[in-house]
Parts: structure tokens; C-alpha cells; sequence
């Protein structure tokens, strides 16, 4: 808390003591009276390359290959922390297969989730973050991992091992075609996998895609009448080829024959069950199987109808053992009471190919202690036949078309902008629901208190990205969550581009009459493109008095929330603009030139540079060192989460209990210091309202 203390009449000096200040101990003196209250800040010994950033740059290199080692172009690569599973980026891969992008992340995520959401590619690689990197490839001929794919909870995020899955049902004998590894590959594979092109893939993605409802995209896909086995029509040799598996069990799929005159109408009038892939799980994920592996059943008479079998969750310790259920190609074999819900196996022609795919739904479908999201790809294969055609068609739907619909690259299932070839998918920073925060110290280029509340600003970023991850539109939310303070600043922030590419501004709030911009929006007189966000905050929170919502028990004030919507010329590669909040900035109101910004981002052209190396500030321009004191302290520090902030006059240093170690270490060690968990903050010094 930063405020006036000059040599002020005595009533007007106890004024404002009595409306703005709890303690005249509290006040920070203004140039020429330079005291400091921070004794524990001032304490710490901080490397001097030091920057207090809370987050860093990662240069992500991400692969997604078919089995014959063609790119596969336009799919959208998720990126998530991990174990704590919070989005950190989407982007989309290129005509090359990948996805080049460097982001920044949290300092203490050292391990990603990297989640292609493409059937035919494992669902999710966990990788070290090493070296500021992260370099993974999805597919491929011949599938080297270079993280450690692991099994990802079971649908909606739920563990797959909950007691009482298990439910009470008959089972057939089963039969066993040979031996396998200890990973349950089959010994008995063919010698050559089969090719599975991106075209084919695609297919297979636009008939069933990840996490989409069959019943709402595709419900004629179960209609009963639907054949949801095999007819073998003249006599013919038959193979079962993998494609994917989208689930957190390790499944078992096997297969049985029977007379389609006389369909079983129970599990035991199943004479056996001949298991095919003992583990359908990827190689890395709790198996070893590859896109492609292939296995042949065996030769089969005209008039042979051949049903499948999952055993779910049925492999364990290099043992078929029965599951938590079986899912039959019989639907009145299945275990939910319901005849609507009992199919759990989706058989498509894709006659293009002269594939049979085989799409499993491997959840109970009715109420059990794990919730079914019904997209039918947890476990997907393709049986073939020489003759070729000796597989009836007759009552199979065909695989859905790839669709395209704006021609972007990005297909309709995985484009949140399909009919619109300048946008694809969206990018937030932190998230859709949840905001950033920045903390600032307003008394530049003084020192301040420290509690780091001067102005507490929430932020979420929407970047609109096309296909070739340029960025077309920025739309941006902020809100006031703190004014500790009696100065009135405003905030705003540049990027790193010309302002002739900005085409517009709407929602700035610029109510002083002091910020002059060109016709766009943005800032006049800048050599970068500089947004103004708000001009004065007390005009955000509808007051003209200080200290807002920092002195513990006062009550709450909420604050408008600004809704900035930002278009540019032409698109903007993500390289070029960065990454956002860009180079923020508060800055006082009736002072335009008092910049305060995170240490080591430039000034703005309208920042005063007289002011550097003045008061405490221990700037260099001509060493590119901006916004530090002379001690290497900052006035503002990004945080990746909303930011619990100190009370007034409460030092971060204080009510944050890893904050010393974590500055003394370079930002080496307690890298989630600010993170609310149990011992890192002295609850008595964090700001709570009523």
C-alpha cells in the first residue's frame, strides 16, 4: 500500500490516515522521504539473473504419423498438466504432421499430458519436460516411445478400479489361439501389419470420434436391425486387425462362431470363445500392441456367423481372466436390462477398403459405479477376408465420410469453427472458466510494502487460431480484484506488433480523457501494438476510495468485468505475437509515463525514462534490465492460478512461507509456492472478505 505522505497539513494528513490507512506505520513515503517497511524482503539474497517469473517458455515438437509413416495433417494436440490435468494449449498439426509451438507453462509442471484426440493414435503420452522441451511422436511404422504412455482414468475422468464393477454373468469356455508375451501380444500375430492410411482414419474418426455420443451423432448406428456381426458368405480365410483403444481398462477381445439360423439367446449356448488379443492395450499403455497388428481366425465355411466377445478390464499379471463383464455381438447377451442400451459393438463397411470395423464400447451402459460416454471407440479393429467380399454386407451401415466442411484441414469433429475457414479451435490462457492473476507494487520507482496488492488484476485470454495456428482474434476478460492503493492507475498491455495489424478494439473502458488512440483502439504513438484496457480502476470497482477489498473482514466489492474483443488485419503466427498477457502494464493515470511492468519487459514508447535508476528501481537500460531494484526485487509478479494476495501492509514474503526459499533459489526449488496447499501460506496474513 502505496499512498501520500508528504509534508501534508496536519487535519488533511489525519484525513486521509482515517480513510485510507489502518496504521501510520503503514504509509510509504513519496520521492525524497524514501523509507522501507519490507525488512524480510529486503532480507533475501536473490540471484541476480533472477526474474520471479512463475512460469516459462517450452518448445513443444509434436508428431502424429499413420502406421506407414505418413503425416497425419489437422489433428488438434491437447496439452495438459500433469498429475494436476489443467489444459495448458491446443494447437493443430500441419501438413507435415506436426505441431511446432512454444509455450509458456507453469515453472513446477515438469511433466505433461499430450492428448491427440484421433482414433487411431494412442489417447494420451505423459512426458518430461526436459531442457525447456518437449519432443513426442504419435504413430508411426515403427512406434518408439519417447515419454511413457500410461492408462488415463475410464470415462469422465473416473478410476476404472471401483469396487463393485464387477457384475454376476454367465460365460462361455474360453479357448486360447496360442501363446503370448509378457505385455499379452500375441505370438501368433502376422508377420505384416496392415497399412492403416490417414483417409482410413479419418473415416473411422467421422463415424466414431472421441467423446462423442453415438446416440446423438450416429443413433442409426444402433438400430437393432443393424448387423452387428459377421456373415461369412462363401468359404473364405478371415483376419482381425487392431486399429485403437480409447480406454483406461486392458481389455480382452476374442471370438465366437454360431449358426445364424439358430442365434445363442445365453451365454452358454456359446460352445467357446477363442481369445484373439489377450490385452488390447498400446504399446506403453498397459500392452504392447501397435496399429496394424494382425491376426488370422482361421478358414470359415459359407453360412459361418462369427460374434465377438470384450472381456473388460479382463487382463491382468499376464492372465485372461473374466472381467468385469463380457460384451457380446448379442445383444441379449449383454448385462443391462434395457433392450435400448444393451448393444456395446458397432460392425461399419467401409467399402472402400473392404473393411469390417469393429467398434466396442467397453462401460456398462446403464447405471453403474463408472458413467458410459457412449462414443463407441474404446476398443476399434477391422476384420478382412480373401475373397474379399466373402463378408456380407447386407444391414451394415458405411463408415461416415470425412467431413470438411470449410475445407480448413481440420475436420468437422475436431474443428470448433466448421464452417468458418479462418478460425479452427480456441486457445485460452489459463482457461475457459478460470482467470490469471497479476500482482503489483504501484509506487515505482520506489519500493513500496510488498503485499503485493496495489492492483490485483484477474485476466483470461481467448486466442482464436486457424488451421495453421495463427492467431485471427484475441478476446479478453479482466477484472479489479484488489485495489490497495489511494493512487489511481490504470492497465493495459502491448504486443509485439505493429499497431497497422490491429483492425479493431471494442470494450475498452477509457474514461479519463488522457489515453488518446488511433482509430483501431489501439494506443497512439506507440512503436507496438499497446492496448489500453482500462484508464483508472477505481472506475472498475465504482469508487473513488482507496484500499479495495485488501483490509481483512472489510466487505467485499466486486468489480466490472471488461470484455475486450480484439482483430487484427490479417492472422498473426502465435510465434510472432507470443504468448499471452504479452508484456502487461499498470500504469498511473495522471502520469502516463510511470510504467510498471514485470521485470525485464521493455517500457512502453509512452513509459518516462528519466525514471529508471531512480528511487529504488535498479534498471539498465543499456543492459535490457528493467523493473528491478537495486536488491533484484520486482513491483509485479504473473501468476498462473488466481492469486490469493496478502492483506494490507502484509508482506508476501510473510504470508507466503515458500516465497523466500523459492526467490533465494533463483526459482529453482518450491516452485508452487503460491498454490493453495496446506503449510505454504500463514492464513492470518491472506487478505479474506465478507
Amino acid at each position: 500500500m502505496k499512498k501520500l505522505a508528504f509534508y501534508l497539513p496536519t487535519i488533511l494528513f489525519a484525513v486521509l490516515l482515517n480513510a485510507c490507512a489502518p496504521d501510520i506505520t503503514d504509509l510509504t513515503p513519496v520521492p525524497g522521504t524514501s523509507t522501507n517497511t519490507s525488512t524480510n524482503m529486503d532480507k533475501l539474497n536473490v540471484p541476480a539473473s533472477f526474474n520471479f517469473n512463475t512460469t516459462g517458455d517450452v518448445k513443444f515438437d509434436i508428431g502424429t504419423f499413420d502406421n506407414t509413416d505418413k503425416p497425419i495433417r489437422g489433428v488438434v494436440i491437447s496439452v495438459y498438466s500433469y498429475p494436476e490435468n489443467k489444459l495448458l494449449f491446443k494447437g493443430i498439426t500441419s501438413t507435415t504432421g506436426m505441431l511446432s509451438m512454444t509455450q509458456k507453462i507453469p515453472t513446477y509442471v515438469t511433466k505433461v499430458s499430450v492428448r491427440p484426440n484421433y482414433v487411431g493414435l494412442p489417447i494420451e503420452l505423459i512426458v518430461e519436460v526436459a531442457n525447456n522441451k518437449v519432443q513426442v511422436n504419435f504413430g508411426g511404422k515403427d512406434p518408439k516411445i519417447t515419454g511413457s504412455i500410461i492408462d488415463v482414468t475410464n470415462e469422465n475422468n473416473q478410476s476404472p478400479s471401483i469396487a463393485g464393477a464387477r457384475i454376476a454373468q454367465d460365460y462361455p469356455p474360453i479357448s486360447y489361439m496360442g501363446s503370448w508375451n509378457s505385455a499379452g501380444v500375441p505370438n501368433y500375430l502376422e508377420k505384416t501389419r496392415d497399412e492403416l492410411s490417414s483417409k482410413f482414419l479419418e473415416s473411422i474418426n467421422a463415424s466414431v470420434p472421441e467423446g462423442d455420443p453415438v446416440p446423438k451423432s450416429h443413433p442409426d448406428y444402433l438400430n437393432p436391425s443393424n448387423r452387428n456381426w459377421l456373415y461369412i458368405k462363401e468359404l473364405a480365410d478371415v483376419w482381425v486387425t487392431f486399429v485403437h483403444e480409447g480406454a483406461g481398462w486392458q481389455n480382452t477381445l476374442g471370438y465366437y462362431t454360431f449358426d445364424p439360423l439358430n442365434p445363442p439367446k445365453k451365454p452358454t449356448d456359446i460352445s467357446k470363445v477363442n481369445i484373439i488379443f489377450p490385452n488390447v492395450s498400446y504399446s506403453g499403455s498397459g500392452g504392447g500392441l501397435v496399429s496394424g497388428d494382425k491376426v488370422k481366425l482361421g478358414r470359415f465355411e459359407a453360412g459361418t456367423g462369427i460374434g465377438f466377445v470384450l472381456l473388460a478390464n479382463a487382463y491382468s499379471n499376464g492372465t485372461v481372466g473374466k472381467g468385469y463383464y463380457a460384451h457380446f455381438s448379442h445383444d441379449a447377451l449383454n448385462i443391462e436390462t434395457s433392450k435400448d442400451i444393451q448393444r456395446h459393438l458397432i460392425v461399419l463397411n467401409d467399402p472402400v477398403t473392404n473393411r469390417m470395423v469393429l467398434a466396442f464400447e467397453d462401460v456398462s451402459r446403464q447405471n453403474t459405479p463408472i458413467n458410459c460416454d457412449n462414443d463407441f471407440n474404446d476398443a476399434i479393429f477391422f476384420a478382412t477376408s480373401n475373397p474379399v467380399k466373402a463378408i456380407d454386407t447386407d444391414n451394415v451401415p458405411v463408415v461416415d465420410s470425412s467431413t470438411d466442411t470449410d475445407g480448413d484441414g481440420v475436420g468437422d469433429t475436431r474443428d470448433e469453427y466448421p464452417n468458418d475457414p479462418t478460425r479452427a479451435i480456441n486457445n485460452y490462457t489459463p482457461s475457459k472458466n478460470t482467470y490469471n492473476t497479476i500482482a503489483y507494487e504501484d509506487l515505482w520507482p520506489f519500493q513500496g510494502d510488498y503485499d503485493m496488492n496495489d492492483l490485483i488484476l484477474n485476466y483470461q485470454f481467448q486466442e482464436v487460431l486457424n488451421a495453421q495456428n495463427q492467431v485471427v482474434e484475441i478476446k479478453a476478460k479482466f477484472y479489479v480484484g484488489a485495489i490497495g492503493a489511494t493512487f489511481k492507475s490504470g492497465w493495459g498491455f502491448e504486443m509485439p506488433i505493429d499497431p497497422s495489424l490491429v483492425k479493431s478494439i471494442t470494450g475498452q473502458s477509457l474514461t479519463t480523457g488522457k489515453i488518446k488512440t488511433l482509430s483501431s483502439g489501439v494506443e497512439a504513438d506507440q512503436k507496438y501494438a499497446t492496448v489500453i484496457a482500462f484508464d483508472d480502476a477505481f472506475n472498475q470497482v465504482k469508487s473513488s476510495g482507496g484500499f479495495i477489498n485488501t483490509v481483512t473482514g472489510s466487505s467485499l466489492v466486486t468489480s466490472d468485468t471488461l470484455r475486450l474483443n480484439i482483430s487484427f488485419t490479417s492472422p498473426i503466427d502465435k510465434a510472432k505475437l507470443g504468448n499471452a498477457p504479452y508484456n502487461p502494464f499498470l500504469f498511473r493515470s495522471e502520469e502516463r509515463g510511470k510504467e510498471v511492468h514485470l521485470i525485464n519487459q521493455t517500457p512502453t514508447s509512452k513509459a518516462d525514462l528519466s525514471l529508471f535508476g531512480t528511487g529504488q528501481d535498479g534498471s539498465s537500460v543499456s543492459k535490457g534490465i528493467y523493473y528491478k531494484t537495486s536488491k533484484g526485487l520486482p513491483w509485479a509478479i504473473d501468476f498462473p492460478v488466481q492469486f490469493r494476495y496478502p492483506a494490507e501492509t502484509k508482506a508476501i514474503v510473510d504470508a507466503y512461507l515458500k516465497f523466500a526459499a523459492w526467490a533465494e533459489s533463483g526459482g529453482t526449488s518450491n516452485t508452487d509456492w503460491y498454490l493453495n496447499k496446506t503449510g505454504y501460506t500463514d492464513e492470518t496474513k491472506i487478505f479474506v472478505g465478507k
